[in-house]
Formats: C-alpha cells, structure tokens, sequence
C-alpha cells in the first residue's frame, strides 16, 4: 500500500519535471573525458567509500546480530522494536538541533564524517557492555546521531568531488557502497558470532571503525589542491 502511495505520489509531483540539456554538448564531452583521465578525485572517493562501507557494515550489525543478541539476553521483542521507533523519532527531531550544532562548529564534511565515526566507536562499546533495555537504549541513542552526521556528509563530499557532468555517477557510487555494506554486515557478523562470540564482533567492529577513521583522514590527502568541503545542511 505504501509502495502504490509513493507511485501516485512520483506520477503526480514528477511529471512536470525537466533536466537539464544546457551543458550538453561538445563541452560537456570534453570536461567528462578529461575528468577520466585525471582518476586523482575518483581515488578519492573510492577510498572514502571504502571507509563508508565499513561504517555500514557495523551499522546492520543492529539489524542483524545484535537483534539477535537482545532476544539471548531477555529483551522482548516489543523493546527491541521501541529502540527502532526512537532511532526513527530523534532523527526526525534532533535534525535542526543537530544541523544547527554542525552548522556552527563543524568546520568540513570530512570532520563531520570523523566525528560521526567516533561516535559510532561509543556507541558499539556501551553496546558491548550492557545487558539490559537501558543500555542498548543508551547505545541506540548514540548510534543515531553517529548516523545523522555520517550519511549526509559522504555524498556531500562526492558531489564537491566529481567533475562536471559526472555527478550521477559519483552518487551512483556512493549508493552501491551503502548497499554493499547492507548486504555483507549481515553475513559477516553473522560468521563471526555463530564461530566465536558477540564480545569478539564487537571488538572486531570497534577495529574496522578504528580502519574507517584512518582511511577517511587519508582519503584527500592526493588531491592536487586543498579543499574545504562546505557542508550542505540536509534533511536526513
């Protein structure tokens, strides 16, 4: 039902609407051909993604394996729904305080990325060290504003990244890297625990945020001038 709603919904709103033709042409064919061969902004990204596709697939590990770690420690179902239906709530109204926050003392997307990274760490480690409601609660919380920083800050920096013309395609990856991770977290996490334990995840995943940190600080350092990312306030 909700699917027919959005249908209706993208038939009527979208129809009216028209891309843009001006930068076609023999221009446009020149400045995409010239940004193949300067790959120095593409590699940028691809190691920028790599960082994001480690953030994904320690974010599912909520989804997945941790769900299943709440159900071994007495948490009903109801409660672990809740903590879902909280992550839902603050990112609908924590958004302006938090864009407020990040519009005023967060400097680059990049720092804005980094700090959502450290945040995911706090997150995990209380995670780890709770066993009841609260702390998963406590964690949830910390969780969500990790993700708020975290997924509008990386296709902001794609976007400032790609060259004329191949906006879509630096998107493009950014959106098969969120899926990647999506779709390995479960499967890894899921190895992980059923061989070994969940403490053993958990410090797994605090390592690969640990790589994620690293990689995102490194991603620019090739670029042959130095640029400061603006960041774009979005509604998540």
């Amino acid at each position: 039902m909700m699917y027919v709603l959005f249908l209706i919904i993208a038939f009527k709103g979208y129809r009216n609407l028209s891309a843009n033709t001006q930068d076609s042409g023999v221009a446009s064919i020149l400045d995409e051909n010239k940004a193949v061969k300067n790959r120095t902004k593409f590699n940028a990204l691809i190691l920028l993604c790599v960082g994001y596709f480690i953030c994904w697939l320690a974010y599912v590990q909520w989804q997945s394996t941790i769900a299943s770690y709440t159900q071994d420690l007495g948490i009903s179902l109801e409660s672990y729904s809740l903590l879902w239906t909280i992550n839902g709530a603050l990112i609908v109204l924590g958004q302006p305080l938090l864009a407020y926050v990040v519009k005023h003392w967060v400097k680059t997307s990049k720092t804005q990325i980094l700090i959502g990274i450290v945040i995911f760490m706090g997150s995990f480690f209380i995670a780890s060290q709770s066993n009841a409601f609260n702390g998963l609660l406590t964690a949830m919380l910390i969780l969500t504003i990790g993700e708020m920083l975290v997924w509008p800050a990386v296709p902001t920096i794609a976007s400032d990244l790609a060259p004329k013309g191949r906006q879509g395609f630096y998107q493009g990856v950014v959106n098969s890297t969120a899926t990647g991770g999506r779709m390995f977290g479960p499967v890894v996490g899921g190895l992980i625990v059923d061989l070994t334990n969940i403490q053993l995840l958990f410090i797994i995943l605090f390592g690969l945020l640990i790589a994620s940190f690293t990689i995102t600080v490194l991603h620019d350092r090739k670029l042959s001038t130095k640029e400061e990312f603006k960041i774009v306030s979005k509604i998540y």
